[in-house]
């Protein structure tokens, strides 16, 4: 029946070809798809989502797989809709700085695109290379940029998508104000393909910054380098980013990479940047940094004022997840946030755990918005502790930073794998209004499920 609205060569059916589809970056498999359809416009969405509604198929949505939650995985028997052929921008209009794309365009290629005309879509995640612009929107996602220029929902103007009975809906557009009903654009935002399948996205953009400078400054301690980036934070710097890494996870860069990132002795590192359109302008902000972090090391500070030394840099911070898997057996990676403030708190408290448990805890991220990257690892002299105590761990982890006042996750999403601890976040009554939520754009519950919801 799906072929009467796409080709054949549109159908994978074939179970070599769809094991691609059963699994996501978590590299969890729960099961196989029945089969995936590539459709390349919304009315093929919206044709082949009636005929599932009508015949009570279990829908999938998915961008490029490069999730980290488990959110494009198809838990039970059912049908992957992938938005990979969907990767043509429709129009970059630059009088009202806005960006007219479909979700299959990778992110990376979008910001080169929008640069060729003094633009900048500024949100960042690590994979932008390799991840799609609709499952950024789909997840939230952020990236190191954050801390001054907002996250993916931040840019977000417009969106098409498809409903789970196949009709198709429009909310938002070229306006940077919109006082106009419900804010029903903003639910598609992070919801995980839980409520429909992002088909158009209208996204603001901004001017490019014409100057880009980073600084790599090592700290004797972790609790060091986050207080500075508190103070950075605090005083009139504004920096576009301030990364944090231990030292285990820069120096697993520098052995991923063959020796090209640079390291300094040191417990921790920021990495910071600080763009804008005056150069003297951002001179004055670098000498203004250097004298707060030289209160708290006596490291020489590395700069990166060209291209190729910053490219050197941002390759080792942008190659930190590769390198955890390089180093491990298995790997279990939590992405959570809290407060800025409590930074120091979540890991101390989470290196506690790798005392306790002879567990290796590696944590790097995004200390300008308290977003950290917490990596459980299985080494090959694991002795059984991993496998034995993970699960307690994780729980643990999450469990910590609620208490601090975080959340489970700052831009990963929730998927299959924290969806059991959203309890610690929300009230039975909370969880329920968002069920009811889910239930009025999939009343068959059809429509990626099992997922964010416990």
């Amino acid at each position: 029946m799906f072929s009467d609205i796409i080709s054949l060569e549109r159908i994978v059916s074939k179970s070599e070809l769809l094991d691609k589809y059963s699994t996501d970056e978590s590299s969890i498999h729960f099961s196989q798809p029945l089969i995936a359809l590539l459709p390349k416009t919304t009315e093929e969405i919206s044709k082949i989502l009636a005929i599932a509604y009508n015949n009570d198929i279990v829908v999938v949505p998915r961008g490029l797989g490069t999730g980290l939650s488990g959110g494009a995985i198809p838990i039970k028997p059912s049908i992957i809709i992938s938005t990979e052929l969907m990767n043509n921008i429709i129009e970059i209009d630059t009088e009202n700085m806005m960006i007219v794309t479909e979700p299959g365009v990778i992110t990376g290629n979008l910001q080169r695109e929008v640069e060729k005309h003094g633009l900048y879509y500024p949100p960042d995640p690590a994979s932008l290379d390799s991840c799609s612009i609709g499952g950024n929107v789909s997840e939230s996602s952020g990236g190191p940029s954050a801390v001054r220029y907002g996250t993916t929902r931040d840019y977000v103007r417009g969106i098409e998508f498809v409903t789970p009975n196949g009709t198709i809906m429009h909310f938002g557009g070229k306006v940077r104000k919109d006082a106009t009903g419900y804010n029903i654009k903003d639910l598609l935002i992070g919801s995980e393909g839980t409520l429909g399948i992002i088909t158009k996205l209208t996204l603001s953009l901004i001017p490019l910054p014409k100057f880009k400078y980073d600084m790599l400054i090592a700290f004797d301690s972790i609790d060091d380098a986050i207080n500075g980036a508190i103070i950075i934070l605090r005083s009139s710097i504004k920096p576009s980013t301030i990364e944090f890494m231990e030292k285990r996870a820069i120096e697993a860069a520098k052995e991923f990479l063959g020796n090209e990132m640079p390291v300094q002795k040191g417990e921790a590192h920021l990495l910071i940047r600080l763009d804008g359109d005056n150069k003297n302008e951002i001179e004055e902000r670098m000498i203004s940094t250097s004298e707060i972090v030289k209160q708290l090391t006596g490291y020489e500070i590395l700069i990166a004022e060209n291209s190729t030394q910053q490219e050197k840099l941002w390759k080792g911070r942008r190659s930190l997840h590769d390198a955890m898997v390089k180093m491990s057996v298995k790997r279990e990676r939590e992405d959570v946030v809290v407060p800025i403030s409590m930074l120091p708190k979540l890991i101390s408290e989470v290196h506690k755990l790798e005392d306790i448990y002879n567990v290796p805890v590696i944590a790097f991220g995004h200390a300008g918005d308290g977003n950290v990257h917490i990596n459980i690892i299985k080494t090959k002299n694991d002795n059984g502790s991993f496998d034995k105590y993970y699960n307690e761990m994780i729980k643990k982890i999450l469990e910590t930073t609620v208490y601090l006042g975080g959340k489970l996750s700052g831009e990963h999403g929730i998927g299959i794998f924290k969806k059991e601890f959203m309890h610690l976040v929300f009230t039975e009554e909370e969880l329920e209004l968002q069920r009811k939520l889910k239930m009025v754009f999939d009343p068959k519950n059809l429509f990626n499920p099992e997922k964010m919801l416990p």
